[in-house]
């Protein structure tokens, strides 16, 4: 099978995923050892574009967030699994033909403080649910609000982002400068934020009639799905992408240690940066 081919098959059912993501934050969790001694480092010194959603206007809470930096911070593993895969992915003439231009990967989260993840989790989202399903009982928003955002940080069990090792990324068409740029981002959503069912990574295949921006978006989540997965790399590159977020990766926190029945997880919560 010719890369053009792999780029294009369709993303795994996700529906066991789904059922199984559930309880992820009671796998078990390794909180010492050498791997998760692991730093914290700037996603720019790896050549990775990339700036925090939330030092920026934005659509979750439209005003950028006071005291969010505009760095992108990971794992040292994660940024160096990335910087292959970016290498890789801008050398692509496969993805280029596919895409109709040079692009790169873009990372608009990784380490998340304790505190933004409990503003996000308390207000935020469930705001934007009750905004855009005011059909939802406050039950129900609480249940979708679960799906899509992960409680803040507990002792033994630290939300994705707060390890380091969860990241929120995309592709956008290469530019010159590595922070935001508007009207860059190749097209995976039809609504920002994408808190919808339409935000399960695999909601395209499962559609019977698609209109044309349905297929357009379906081919683009089917190359992202599989770029991330290391079909340009030709070998796997660990990451596992959460099954209700198409644009959240992670690789060693519970999260992927539950989709991969891994042992156990090896990146616990990181030390706050020091700013």
């Amino acid at each position: 099978m010719n890369l053009t081919n792999i780029l294009l098959r369709p993303i795994p059912d996700q529906t066991a995923a789904r059922a199984s993501k559930a309880d992820f934050r009671q796998y078990p969790l390794k909180l010492e050892g050498a791997r998760n001694d692991e730093p914290l480092v700037d996603i720019g010194l790896y050549g990775i574009a990339g700036q925090s959603y939330y030092s920026r206007p934005n659509a979750a809470t439209d005003e950028p967030v006071p005291g969010v930096a505009p760095s992108v911070l990971v794992r040292e593993s994660i940024a160096e699994r990335l910087s292959s895969i970016n290498y890789a992915l801008q050398q692509s003439k496969e993805v280029t033909a596919l895409l109709g231009g040079k692009t790169e990967l873009y990372v608009n989260e990784g380490y998340r403080s304790r505190k933004l993840q409990r503003q996000l989790y308390q207000e935020t989202f469930p705001e934007l649910i009750r905004t855009q399903s005011p059909e939802l009982s406050d039950k129900q928003v609480l249940a979708r609000r679960d799906e899509l955002i992960a409680e803040p940080p507990r002792v033994g069990s630290p939300s994705p982002h707060a390890t380091g090792a969860a990241i929120d990324i995309r592709l956008r068409y290469s530019q010159p400068e590595p922070g935001f740029q508007p009207h860059t981002e190749v097209p995976m959503a039809r609504q920002k934020p994408d808190i919808s069912l339409t935000a399960n990574p695999d909601y395209y295949e499962h559609q019977n009639k698609l209109s044309a921006k349905d297929k357009e978006l379906q081919r683009n989540r089917r190359i992202f799905y599989w770029v991330m997965r290391g079909a340009l790399i030709d070998e796997d590159s660990g990451f596992v992408v959460n099954p209700t977020e198409w644009w959240h990766w992670s690789y060693g926190d519970q999260l992927w240690a539950r989709l991969t029945n891994a042992p156990e997880a090896f990146f616990s919560i990181a030390p706050e940066p020091q700013v």
